[in-house]
């Protein structure tokens, strides 16, 4: 049992216990030099049963450890005995991929482990922990926690549509009523925390399209009837925008402000129409959320009244009251959901975690620190410190224990190898059907270097990638890969990014400075997100438009102009009394602390532009800080919008 910094006790469940039994035996089969005969099974993990339930429950845990990756096979006979080992092939050739293209891999597939819009996002997760094997310092931005829809659900929902069966569900719409229904999934996509499905149901004689929230899905199974998605079906039709949640209740039309960036542009652009005089029409379900919205976005509710006096409500809360003293009581850390601790099925994620984590424990050295554990694989920090004592006590007493060592507080680090170390072992097909759709969904070719790399290492043996998954025609080039690896690098390292552009409209490039903070593939397109010191604000690149790319220190001037100031980032706490603006609006960088008076308290970089305050104004006066510059810029702001 381990303790917390307060000296409470952590008291482990039966999942617990599983999960560290079958990380025992990963460790033991990956390190045993000959066939383990079954006595020696029994004896060392199964001491307490009678060699009927031995042998029952070793089958199971053989069949468990197979969801890791690993399998262990029966060997022979040895003097009457069963022997047992690790089938080869479930180890990865470590060798076949560089530190540097596990990090790369990282950095790039880091947002969709996080993103609902991602449908396989935990198994992509834990993939990546088996690839970067790298838990000693956090090397790719955080991860994280996602909140988790139902996972079996979830499964069942995407073996229909990729088997193209019919599901029968029971649903309960927003109302509270509940229906049953026979739908076919066509496809799926995320908003702001919660996964839908665009379904065809049968209605009135006729096939209408339905987008289904996954989490009122209360019951579901396949049924035998088959069907095909039509060829014009594109699940980007049916993404809907923040405040189109629901049925619409109006037709808003708004204003657009000078600097429409691409990504508000785009998103627009799929649900909205622009007239001849440049004014957007777009459906709306909340009309407070659009008015939010439009203010994040430097828009204006022109119609209707109703849309445009929620707006002024908003400014005005944001024009008096935004400025707060700090919490004087201890914030309470945030409870958000977490995969993995749901009955049985927690006992399995657990043990593939600790299977991922054990495998990173190859070299003297290699360590595991607790605040990395919990960004790379999306847990709080309680539930990794729990890990990493499952870890250290997984195969105490036995022949097989690794060597670990305590590493200060929050950490543990394998001190010397004694023949006993971590192996990496193999993705599952499930975990490898997530990494070849991230691939696609990034436009990464079958015939990349990374790609041949990452699966020639990791893959299952006999894994026919083509048959998994649809080749995409979109390939990187050689100009897009090395621009593609210096961003990566830049939001690895915290440093700045400075790049000739050639935007649209533009005679000629300009010289921009940016700080990264996260890249994404669309339209066969790879985008930069980052904040831009020109324009103080965060802004959207293309990085087929960049040239003469350099990386930059945050102590380096020498492309910042004689009159421009070099940009500094600092960060604020902001406290939300309204926790809904987080999920309407989009927050780069944000850290939640936890909770006071509850309301979440969160950290956030700034500045010194009009990005930031123009997205607080937008939650009307329940975006607080104890900051009086961001506080007067968050006035100014709303302000300067009415």
């Amino acid at each position: 049992m381990a303790r917390h910094d307060d000296g409470t006790s952590i008291v482990l469940t039966k999942d617990d216990e599983q999960a560290r039994r079958l990380c025992a035996l990963a460790v033991a089969f990956s390190n045993a030099s000959k066939p383990v005969p079954s006595d020696t099974v029994r004896d060392t993990f199964y001491s307490d049963l009678s060699e009927d339930s031995f042998l029952r429950k070793f089958s199971r845990d053989r069949q468990k450890l197979v969801e890791c990756g690993l399998v262990v096979r029966r060997a022979g006979e040895l003097d009457g005995d069963a022997t047992w080992q690790a089938d080869s092939a479930s180890f990865a050739d470590v060798d076949a991929l560089t530190p540097d293209d596990a990090l790369l891999l990282d950095v790039l597939m880091s947002p969709l482990a996080s993103d609902l819009a991602f449908a396989r996002h935990s198994e992509l997760r834990l993939a990546l922990a088996k690839v970067d094997r790298t838990f000693g310092t956090l090397s790719a931005a955080r991860i994280s926690p996602g909140v988790q829809g139902n996972q079996a659900t979830l499964s069942i929902m995407l073996g229909c549509m990729e088997q193209g069966k019919v599901a029968h569900i029971t649903y309960r719409d927003a109302h509270g009523n509940r229906s049953e229904r026979d739908v076919a999934p066509y496809g799926h996509f995320s908003l702001r925390g919660n996964t839908y499905f665009v379904c065809a149901e049968q209605k009135d004689g006729a096939m209408q399209l339905r987008t289904l929230r996954l989490s009122r899905i209360l019951q579901v199974r396949e049924t035998r009837e088959s069907f095909v998605i039509p060829q014009d079906f594109c699940v980007d039709d049916h993404i809907l925008l923040p405040f189109q949640l629901g049925p619409i209740v109006c037709e808003a039309v708004l204003e657009e402000g000078r600097d429409l960036d691409h990504d508000l542009r785009a998103q627009l652009g799929r649900r909205a129409s622009c007239d001849e005089q440049g004014l957007w029409h777009v459906g709306a379900s909340d009309v407070e959320g659009l008015a939010a919205w439009a203010i994040a976005a430097g828009m204006r509710c022109v119609q209707p009244t109703v849309a445009r006096d929620a707006q002024d409500r908003l400014l005005a809360g944001a024009a008096t009251s935004v400025a707060m003293p700090m919490p004087d009581r201890p914030v309470r850390a945030f409870q958000q959901q977490t995969a993995g601790r749901r009955g049985r099925q927690g006992g399995t994620s657990e043990m593939r975690e600790l299977v991922a984590l054990v495998g990173s424990l190859a070299n003297e050295g290699a360590a595991l620190n607790v605040d990395v554990v919990s960004a790379r694989l999306g847990v709080t920090r309680e539930r990794a410190v729990a890990l990493l004592n499952l870890v250290l006590t997984a195969c105490v007493g036995t022949s097989w224990q690794l060597p670990l060592g305590v590493a200060g507080d929050d950490g543990l680090v394998l001190t010397r190898s004694r023949g006993v170390s971590g192996r990496a072992i193999r993705l599952t097909p499930s975990e490898t059907r997530a990494l070849t759709d991230a691939f696609d969904l990034l436009g990464i070719d079958e015939d990349d270097p990374l790609r041949t790399s990452v699966m020639d290492a990791f893959a299952p043996r006999g894994f026919d990638e083509g048959e998994a998954r649809q080749r995409v025609d979109d390939a990187l080039g050689d100009d897009g890969g090395d621009v593609l690896e210096a961003c990566s690098r830049c939001i690895v390292n915290g440093s700045w990014l400075a790049f000739d552009y050639q935007g649209l409209g533009q005679d000629s490039p300009t010289t921009r400075l940016v700080d990264p903070t996260s890249l994404r593939h669309d339209g066969g397109n790879w985008y930069l997100d980052a904040f831009d010191q020109h324009r103080n604000a965060m802004r959207t690149f293309r990085l087929d438009r960049m040239d003469n790319v350099r990386v930059r220190q945050a102590d380096t001037h020498e492309d910042a102009g004689p009159d421009t100031p070099w940009p500094v980032e600092r960060f604020v706490e902001v406290t939300f009394a309204d926790a809904r603006y987080l999920d309407l609006l989009e927050w780069p960088k944000l850290e939640v602390l936890g909770t006071s008076d509850d309301a979440v308290v969160t950290r956030l970089p700034y500045y010194g532009g009009s990005w930031l305050p123009r997205h607080l104004a937008a939650c009307g006066g329940t975006a607080r800080t104890s900051d009086d510059a961001l506080a007067e810029a968050i006035r100014e702001a709303a302000l300067a919008a009415r």
